[in-house]
């Protein structure tokens, strides 16, 4: 590995526990600080001077935990110090003394498998301004979605079962259902305006809705989660990212059903679920695979599943060469045309 030092740290809401180890996995140091920005870059800076190590020098790592990584991931990010911010699962696999647990200890193991798997690094970037404003309108508008559904599917249940409660609450319930229908319009409007106005993510996004079966809404999701296509290097590894490839699962003789895996991100894995259904609704090529499969006795789910992985390869494949997507047919139509042309 490049990085002499490796900085594990163990992230909770309020603090940082902390564990400094070598390259020869020597432990160094262990402390504990505050989690918010001030104490972060201070700490980091004394780091670097204590060592006397230049910033390529060092490596923060720790487990992914949502909002709580935010300060250490702007921090690094601001004084372009390497972090690996690593799925807690693989951590946690991946270590084998488990023999009670804290955070002091976590943040030691963190800072071990930085070492061990440092092959396996992959570097936290901060996703463009655009895309965190996306990022979190798209929440606001899941947020409000999910209270308009769960007030309307109340108002339904008193309406076919309590006359009187459905009264009471359609009085108010109504005001609440208008104001949301509202903000949800304005979410989505600010939503397209910022795509609008971002020439990059507005070309992915007319690429993406050219495939069959991906509504905007998926394409906007995907753009988010993978910071517009710059996270992933291949359409395998985002069909990881998105729960969709299976995996074998067997030992010696003992051979079981390939599984995907879990550590998946779960909102793109639905999208993905909604937009194979559409696909092999009104794409004929996915149709006529799916019904040609499942004649063949395949599970259907299995099948369905390997449509979203599909799905996924064809999403790579136009973002890459930012072309739109063509059929077959298409394709074989345009390459004759192409072919006529160069020969008159």
């Amino acid at each position: 590995m490049k990085q002499k030092y490796v900085i594990g740290i163990d992230v909770s809401k309020s603090k940082l526990d902390i564990a400094i180890l070598n390259n020869q996995l020597e432990l160094l140091q262990e402390r504990v600080i505050l989690n918010n920005r001030k104490s972060i870059r201070a700490f980091i800076k004394a780091v670097l001077n204590t060592y006397r190590i230049t910033r390529g020098e060092v490596l923060v790592c720790c487990e992914n935990t949502g909002i709580y990584n935010r300060p250490l991931e702007v921090v690094c990010s601001e004084l372009d110090v390497p972090l690996w911010v690593e799925h807690a699962l693989k951590i946690k696999w991946a270590t084998t003394d488990m023999r009670g647990k804290d955070d002091r200890k976590d943040a030691l193991r963190i800072a071990q498998y930085a070492i061990r798997y440092n092959d396996k690094l992959i570097p936290y970037r901060e996703a463009t301004e655009v895309i965190k404003q996306l990022g979190v309108l798209n929440k606001v508008r899941e947020a409000m979605l999910g209270q308009k559904t769960a007030l309307e599917n109340r108002l339904k249940e008193a309406k076919t079962h309590d006359a009187f409660e459905y009264q009471i609450l359609s009085k108010f319930f109504k005001q609440v259902l208008n104001a949301l229908v509202k903000s949800i319009k304005q979410t989505e409007e600010k939503i397209e305006q910022l795509i609008a106005n971002d020439p990059e993510i507005s070309q992915t996004k007319a690429l993406i809705t050219t495939i069959p079966g991906i509504d905007p809404q998926c394409a906007v999701n995907l753009i988010i989660a993978t910071n517009n296509f710059t996270s992933f290097q291949s359409a395998r590894h985002l069909a990881c990212y998105a729960g969709v490839v299976p995996f074998k699962n067997q030992s010696g003789t003992i051979v079981k059903k390939e599984r995907v895996s879990k550590m998946a991100n779960k909102n793109i894995k639905k999208l993905l679920h909604l937009a194979a259904m559409a696909s092999i609704r009104f794409d004929e090529e996915i149709k006529e695979y799916y019904q040609r499969k499942v004649s063949e006795g395949k599970n259907k789910m299995s099948v369905l599943n390997a449509v979203r992985n599909k799905l996924v390869h064809r999403i790579m494949s136009v973002v890459n060469r930012k072309q739109a997507y063509l059929s077959k047919n298409e394709y074989r139509s345009q390459k004759t045309l192409d072919f006529t042309c160069l020969i008159t």
